[in-house]
């Protein structure tokens, strides 16, 4: 009597997918392979035209920008009632230093004259309230990190800290210090200082971390500049209208920086 023969399952070759194999009605048991994979879906026309209509936001698709994270920002204020007095000073606090827990360590250490002013309250509560130090702990749609605040209007930071700064000691270099120098609207001379100042920033400056989430050390990140660089915003003469520059295509020259600064806020 002659036997039954059976089906040997075929090896798979080195490197590459399984090759399936037959059961014993000759039925191909399961296929996990690329070519199966892509045999199990289908890209539609609609779907296609759709990916190719919004190119514009694949790029930072799943990521937080300036334009986002001030529109998060912006929706916060509106949920707490925060007036437009109190909002300015928000960002005025968070213009001096960038974490939550310093801007209320200063605001304690007040004179009582500024303690009792209408605003102090109300800030701080914010403050207190709603900003938290490190983008981890913001994921709660009611919450925001105190240091993207100077980077959601980077062109009101810079005049905030203009206002902190007598007219004499402003410098170009001391505007190239501030991160959100990177996010105005520059020539190519003045991207490149204000990219020499992003980077010691970030090198130099920035002594580790306390977020205990972080697995390394904060560092310069050639990829975060790039999105900073790329925001292309305007400076302001006082801290509502927009001064924009001589040249709207290539950006602020280094004559047009220093000019501002001069002008007395």
């Amino acid at each position: 009597m002659k036997m039954a023969e059976t089906t040997k399952p075929a090896a798979a070759p080195s490197g590459k997918e399984p090759v399936p194999t037959p059961s014993a009605s000759g039925t191909v048991v399961s296929d996990y392979s690329v070519g199966a994979a892509l045999k199990a879906m289908r890209l539609t026309t609609e779907f296609k035209a759709f990916i190719i209509k919004h190119r514009e936001l694949w790029s930072t698709y799943g990521r937080m920008d300036s334009n986002l994270y001030r529109a998060k920002l912006m929706r916060i204020m509106d949920s707490a009632s925060l007036l437009p007095e109190d909002r300015m000073i928000v960002h005025f606090f968070f213009c001096l230093v960038k974490t939550k827990s310093r801007v209320l360590a200063g605001m304690e250490n007040m004179s009582d004259e500024v303690k009792s002013m209408a605003w102090f309250g109300r800030v701080k509560n914010f403050i207190a309230t709603y900003i938290v130090d490190y983008n981890t702990a913001s994921k709660n749609a009611n919450k925001f990190p105190g240091t993207h605040i100077p980077t959601t209007n980077p062109g009101l930071d810079l005049y905030l800290w203009k206002l902190t700064v007598d007219r004499a000691e402003r410098t170009v270099d001391m505007f190239f210090a501030r991160t959100t120098s990177v996010q105005i609207k520059l020539d190519t001379v003045c991207q490149a200082k204000s990219h020499d100042g992003y980077k010691k920033y970030w090198e130099e400056v920035v002594k580790g971390t306390k977020n205990t989430t972080k697995t390394e050390d904060p560092k310069y990140r050639e990829d975060y500049y790039k999105t900073s660089a790329g925001d292309e915003y305007y400076l302001t003469t006082d801290g509502r209208n927009f001064l924009k520059p001589s040249n709207e295509k290539t950006g602020y020259t280094l004559e047009e920086i220093e000019a501002w600064l001069k002008q007395e806020a």
